[in-house]
């Protein structure tokens, strides 16, 4: 017998052959629906497509769960990351709740994102010894200020910025190759226009004054693709608290040049 494949045809099954649905058996015989063979082939090969796809995205995925992001911050003590939570929240009472409403007060030094372990693990060693040519730094936070990125708006707790403390965050950026920026501790990060002007004037002429120690450098880490993005602790180095401030400062001020040799940055650089 003849096999029909077009596309809307569905064959009838006998005890002897296929006939198309619109064809009626000469035997009379009971009959049975089944799909067409080229519903069946279309089929096979669509699934075979689809787990295929699958497969890539599995594979992709496995590979993607090896990377993690850190992220290296200086922490100030709990008092003032205490207050920075209050001010969050009364931040949110206001305009809701924002990007980094539950993040940990901290100051940014860089970011590694998409990072794979056994790249940074053989780095820590020599950044810790490193460290220790650093003297820990007391940071003194007076009111607040924003950065203006055209769309959005972040506000933050501003820090007292003097030749010392340039030139002790100038020594830290050269171990990370980290361009200049403006240390500061984020309270709202990248809201709105329209939130900033209802959040600002709260903040405008807010006074806080305080002075607070850092003495060591962390390293925070995340999986870079997963359900939780919570960071959290992966290492803490401390400075070199035998290392004066105003010494080491003056020294560098006076010879800029000798703050950091080239070669020992270079391990970073990748960063």
């Amino acid at each position: 017998m003849q096999y029909f494949n077009s596309i809307n045809t569905v064959k009838i099954r006998c005890n002897q052959c296929y006939y198309p649905s619109a064809t009626v058996h000469p035997s009379g015989r009971t009959a049975t629906f089944l799909p067409s063979f080229y519903l069946l082939k279309k089929f096979r090969f669509n699934y075979k497509i689809a787990k295929n796809i699958s497969n890539l995205v599995l594979l992709n995925f496995k590979a993607m769960t090896g990377y993690q992001d850190y992220l290296i911050i200086l922490s100030p003590p709990e008092d003032v990351s205490e207050q920075v939570k209050r001010l969050k929240y009364s931040s949110s009472a206001v305009i809701g709740e924002y990007e980094g409403l539950f993040s940990k007060a901290h100051i940014t030094i860089q970011p590694w994102m998409r990072k794979k372990p056994v790249w940074v693990g053989p780095l820590i060693p020599k950044l810790e010894r490193d460290l220790q040519n650093l003297p820990t730094i007391t940071l003194t936070i007076d009111g607040f200020d924003f950065f203006d990125h055209q769309d959005t708006f972040t506000i933050y707790a501003k820090l007292v910025s003097t030749p010392a403390t340039k030139a002790w965050f100038k020594s830290l950026r050269k171990y990370f190759n980290t361009p200049p920026f403006e240390p500061h501790i984020t309270i709202a990060r990248t809201i709105s226009k329209d939130n900033f002007n209802k959040l600002w004037p709260y903040f405008k002429n807010k006074e806080w004054k305080q002075d607070f120690k850092v003495d060591s450098l962390t390293i925070l880490n995340r999986d870079h693709i997963g359900y939780n993005k919570s960071y959290k602790i992966y290492k803490e180095m401390p400075f070199n608290p035998r290392i004066n401030f105003d010494d080491f400062t003056q020294l560098k001020l006076k010879a800029p040049h000798l703050l950091i040799n080239k070669a020992s940055t270079q391990q970073f650089s990748l960063f």
